[in-house]
């Protein structure tokens, strides 16, 4: 929760950007520069540990010149997963949390492709079947990921995008309780509605 609202935090601060759309720099002569502060829940559907598992999340941060996408993610497992008897049918939830990047081919389009990349840092915690009472847990909860993707974007409306798609999802660092970088990684389908300020003019 207290994740949740740093990030929503952190979008309301980005709100003040946008009424800076026209910035100049001197670097190499005068540029505009486009920002525009989004936030992006989305939906996924995946495999962890051979288990079927639907993970909430949200992203949140600026479009730069319509394009290129800076901010934060944050994923949760909004429900436990109970863990196949190979990993003693603990149930498993986790979290995860990071930087967001991503890149937008042709955005005045009506339907067009984004790439997102989401890399960070995550938080596992098991509670243990009662079959096995008083076992202590072993290894380090925490891992590192890094989530490329692919979506097709729809605009539906000048300030809401809907997203389809997939990711795949690479871990590292794992070792908590017989839990291995196998059991974490995958593929997922996602889901995604960007709210933001999109209300493009062509030839900008």
């Amino acid at each position: 929760m207290r994740t949740l609202l740093s990030m929503l935090f952190f979008f309301f601060c980005l709100l003040h950007l946008n009424g800076q759309t026209a910035r100049k720099t001197h670097l190499f002569g005068d540029k505009h520069i486009d920002f525009n502060a989004f936030i992006n829940p989305t939906y996924q559907f995946s495999q962890i540990a051979l288990q079927n598992t639907f993970i909430a999340g949200i992203r949140a941060g600026v479009i730069i010149n319509k394009k290129l996408t800076v901010g934060l993610v944050y994923n949760y497992t909004p429900k436990k997963i109970t863990l196949p008897e190979t990993l003693n049918s603990d149930e498993l939830m986790m979290n995860w949390i990071g930087l967001h990047l991503e890149y937008t081919l042709w955005p005045l389009q009506k339907i067009h492709l984004t790439f997102p990349l989401s890399v960070g840092k995550g938080q596992m915690k098991i509670t243990q079947a009662t079959i096995i009472p008083d076992q202590p847990l072993t290894g380090d909860p925490s891992f590192l990921f890094a989530e490329p993707g692919m979506m097709v974007e729809i605009n539906i409306w000048k300030y809401v995008k809907l997203g389809i798609g997939t990711s795949f999802r690479f871990t590292r660092n794992v070792d908590y309780n017989s839990i291995t970088k196998s059991d974490l990684s995958g593929f997922a389908a996602v889901t995604s509605v960007k709210f933001g300020f999109f209300n493009y003019k062509r030839g900008e």
